[in-house]
């Protein structure tokens, strides 16, 4: 139950044991509970056993791969897989559908380290129809000296598309400008609750939708509430001038939202490359009908690497979302780096059923965990802190 508790919500390793402590105390049950350490500890066991467990030998895996980088210089490189002949295509995929097949921290990658991985990884699995992720010039150059085929993750892709629309639109930095200057105003005063969401500093092209989002409820309040105060008119009478460029925006951003759905649903194939064909006939404004052909361009270059009839997997969110799991886990310690609490992140896979965590915890030893993190991790940040701050 603890284990479940973990990986299936944002509680921290100190409040899910308190809160089954609550439970039992509630329920009056007589159960010992277990310190956060021993969860902990459970978590490397259930991470370590689905990395390390025996995986299928085929000849139609995908791999979605990316690297992320934390305190310090190190990068975690993690590589998930899928049997094509199992994906789903109704639905996005979640962590119980993918296999965690590497884990390894480097303080540097580059394309031959990234080649050499893949290769080994190869000898393992057997043959890779294609890799799914960000085009980060390291992962690009290791598949590339592999010949692998490369399918860029929709997501990034399109804010590629989205950065050259907007980054020289002079009405888009205002209106961003604007927005921030708006927040940071009026941040404790009594209009507080219509200040603008807060925008993503990196990747802040995937800002679109909440820019676009919170501006065109602002323009329904200038233009629909009668009852709002003075206050709220003089601190968004300024929104009103960009009334054209906002609705093109909203425009787009809806366009975008739709094409996304299709394809994280269903994949990328003849059919729903004909569908998103159809919701990109829907911009009509110049700057949409340049997104269009970019976006046209990509579905068109992406369906020809593969064979005919083929459904192709064309996001990577799955691997986006695992790295913000994780990075929720060590928010409260930023200066730990990188450790062996990534194996959380295999974790995230697991089916969860009794039968496989009683598994996992009693073939998998601490000290199982202790070599896997010697020679995938190695000297964490905190260890380099202490032995270069602490007194001999």
């Amino acid at each position: 139950m603890l284990v479940k508790m973990k990986l299936q919500t944002s509680a921290s390793f100190r409040a899910v044991p308190k809160c089954f402590s609550i439970i039992n105390e509630s329920l009056d049950i007589l159960c010992k509970t277990p310190s956060y350490t021993t969860l902990l500890n459970w978590i490397h066991k259930i991470g370590y056993y689905e990395l390390n467990k025996i995986k299928e030998k085929a000849d139609d895996w995908i791999i979605i791969l990316d690297e992320s980088i934390q305190l310090g210089c190190d990068k975690i490189l993690v590589i998930f897989g899928i049997r094509e002949s199992k994906i789903d295509f109704t639905r996005p995929l979640n962590f119980q559908d993918l296999v965690p097949l590497r884990e390894i921290s480097k303080t540097k990658w580059n394309g031959e380290l990234i080649k050499d991985v893949v290769l080994d990884l190869k000898k393992e699995i057997g043959n890779i129809a294609y890799a799914v992720g960000d085009y980060g010039s390291d992962l690009k150059k290791g598949l590339e000296l592999l010949n692998i085929t490369h399918i860029h993750d929709i997501t990034h892709k399109i804010a590629l598309i989205l950065e050259k629309a907007f980054k020289n639109n002079i009405l888009y930095k205002e209106i961003t400008q604007q927005m921030s200057e708006m927040r940071s105003k009026l941040s404790q005063s009594e209009i507080a609750y219509i200040i603008p969401p807060k925008q993503r500093k990196k990747s802040r092209y995937q800002n679109i939708k909440i820019i676009s989002d919170w501006c065109i409820k602002a323009l329904n309040l200038m233009e629909n509430d009668q009852e709002k105060s003075k206050k709220i008119k003089d601190n968004l009478k300024w929104i009103l001038s960009y009334k054209t460029f906002i609705l093109e925006l909203s425009e787009i951003n809806q366009v975008i939202c739709d094409i996304e759905k299709v394809l994280k649903h269903n994949g990328l194939s003849v059919l729903t490359k004909r569908q998103c064909g159809l919701i990109l006939d829907r911009l009509t404004n110049s700057q949409g009908i340049q997104i269009k052909e970019q976006i046209q361009s990509y579905l068109n270059s992406t369906i020809e690497m593969l064979p005919e009839n083929k459904k192709i997997l064309i996001t990577s969110d799955i691997i986006e979302s695992a790295f913000g799991k994780y990075k929720n886990y060590v928010s409260c310690n930023p200066m730990a780096g990188i450790t062996n609490l990534v194996l959380s992140i295999a974790a995230f896979t697991s089916s969860l059923n009794e039968k496989e965590i009683k598994e996992a915890l009693e073939v998998t030893t601490i000290n199982d965990v202790k070599k896997w993190s010697g020679q995938f991790i190695g000297k964490t940040l905190l260890q380099k802190r202490r032995e270069a701050l602490c007194p001999i």
